[in-house]
């Protein structure tokens, strides 16, 4: 008697500890991802897409063949391994079986694809839609160095000669020449892989009905209010229990331009995470120590000048705006000593970076006599062009106060940022604020991409620099395979621009960002907010 007892007991026992912990898995699934952007974002089109608050809707729609993980390394994602060639310029993928493009898209309604399997065929497409000249993407020169890719942009071709689909799952893709950073690329917004048949169905209006096969499917678009998407239920992934991902049910974009409201919406918890403005740094530090996130950004904020309009056409007075501001005093007072001064344009944390780089000190009197030189003895005035933010405008103006004490009177004109970067783009402002966050983790990404003469414009050069050594350095460094000597032509280039000054170099950003105790799984990527993904987070409220 006693023994059966001590079985039914023990069975008991078994039964509760399972149910609890299917309980556990089961809690996990459900509820309502609610965010904040700060502005609508431009380009929901992959391959149209500049900027990071694009990004960061793309990033859950769509997926590449590769992904950074949280330490800015190097993973598979769609690619599950690869081959690369003896001699660096011929990378074989090895394709994920069992990924489907979404099935479905707002009410319900079916999608040109019909939910089909990814192949190998639909990269080809993809890196030909990309790089065709009609589709005319800003950023498909960041795959030049493909074979035939100057042949087909030119017309002499009707396809990339170097991508190729040995089979349904193998995809093959050759260079011209080694780049060392090429794997690193393929992790961009852009490179993700796209249906055929919903690009031609909607045609100019693909950018408001994106399809992809990442884990949460496009839902509605309500401009400069709200995006929002739902869970793909055919997602390729599961965690490492085995569990079906993703758990959310659906996000929630809200647009919030005040980072102060950004704030309260947090505080009442209507958003989920948000960015903290710097005058809600240190609260956020001391009451939320367990959900603050910070670590160093791959990132630079500057001025850009553009050097092709007077008076910045001379170097003498770009070099002056270098000199005329105190970065240390700025980032002390006005952001509470969050981010690092920048003497150039390479972030600390990124390879190739220069401890030695010299930089401009905060000297006044250096840079009244520059302007002297130039011929601006009595100063003269600007406007600067910034994106809608208190936080560019606190800046601004602490930088248009130590401006006015060299004799340069800075006006401030504030856009939203589709306009501004419209404008920046085509060389209209003069003096206007920018930020570059990285793309991929290498120099060329900051160099080579913001700052040669091929990518004025559109493409990343919006300051219109051109210099011919420069040129020739970054050139050189991106079909330089030893890390050494990749290294050594970088900093050399880095030098050049300094000198130069095309940039008023400001700061390296410090990335953060604050989410809820009842958040789950979160991880702050390397490259910031903009590269968060949702497909494994859940939410214990």
């Amino acid at each position: 008697m006693k023994k059966k007892l001590i079985s039914i007991i023990l069975t008991a026992v078994l039964i509760v500890g399972l149910s609890a912990a299917v309980m556990a898995e089961t809690d996990k699934y459900g509820g309502v991802w609610k965010d904040a952007l700060q502005s609508n974002p431009p380009q929901m089109d992959p391959a149209q897409s500049t900027d990071t608050k694009s990004a960061e809707m793309i990033y859950q729609l769509f997926e590449t063949l590769v992904e950074y993980d949280s330490e800015g390394n190097i993973k598979p994602l769609l690619a599950e391994s690869w081959d690369i060639s003896e001699d660096a310029q011929t990378y074989t993928f090895h394709l994920r079986k069992g990924v489907h493009f979404h099935a479905e898209t707002e009410g319900g309604t079916p999608t040109a694809n019909g939910g089909r399997e990814v192949t190998a065929e639909d990269w080809v497409w993809t890196f030909n839609h990309i790089t065709s000249p009609e589709t005319k993407s800003p950023r498909a020169y960041f795959i030049d160095m493909i074979k035939g890719y100057d042949a087909y942009r030119n017309g002499e071709t009707d396809k990339l000669a170097g991508v190729r689909a040995v089979d349904k799952y193998t995809l093959e893709v050759e260079l011209e020449k080694p780049f060392a950073p090429f794997l690193g690329t393929l992790a961009y917004n852009t490179f993700v892989v796209m249906p055929k048949e919903d690009v031609n169905k909607w045609g100019e209006d693909w950018n408001f009905h994106p399809v992809g096969t990442g884990a949460f499917k496009f839902e509605s678009w309500e401009q400069d209010s709200v995006v929002r998407m739902s869970r793909n239920d055919n997602y390729w992934m599961k965690d490492e229990d085995g569990n079906q991902l993703p758990y959310l049910e659906a996000l929630e974009f809200r647009i919030i331009p005040d980072y102060t409201m950004m704030w309260e919406e947090f505080q009442i918890g209507n958003i989920y995470q948000t960015y903290v403005d710097d005058p809600f740094y240190l609260d956020a530090k001391e009451n939320y120590p367990d959900t603050f996130f910070e670590l160093p950004q791959l990132g630079t904020y500057y001025y850009g000048m553009n050097v092709e309009k007077e008076p910045f056409d001379d170097k003498r007075v770009r070099q002056a705006m270098n000199y005329a501001i105190n970065r240390e005093m700025m980032i002390e007072l006005v952001q509470n000593g969050r981010n690092t001064p920048a003497k150039g344009i390479i972030p600390p944390t990124m390879f190739g970076y220069n401890e030695e780089l010299e930089g401009y000190s905060y000297n006044p009197d250096k840079a009244r006599a520059l302007l002297a030189e130039a011929g601006y003895q009595d100063g003269f005035e600007v406007t600067l062009q910034y994106n809608t933010s208190k936080g560019h405008k606190r800046v601004a103006e602490a930088l248009q106060a130590q401006y006015r004490q060299v004799g340069i009177d800075v006006k401030l004109q504030n856009l939203d940022w589709g306009s501004h970067l419209d404008s920046v783009e085509r060389g209209e402002a003069a003096f206007f604020r920018m930020g570059w966050v990285a793309d991929y983790n290498d120099p060329d990404n900051f160099l080579y991409v913001l700052l040669h003469s091929d990518n004025i414009g559109p493409e990343g050069n919006y300051a219109r620099f051109s210099n011919e050594r420069f040129d020739t350095l970054t050139e050189y460094a991106r079909l330089e395979t030893d890390p050494e000597k990749r290294k050594q032509a970088y900093q050399q280039a880095e030098k050049i621009a300094v000198e130069e000054a095309p940039w008023v170099f400001i700061y390296h950003y410090t990335t953060h960002s604050l989410v809820q105790p009842y958040v789950n799984n979160y991880e702050l990527p390397a490259f910031g907010q903009h590269a968060n993904l949702f497909r494994d987070v859940w939410i214990s409220k």
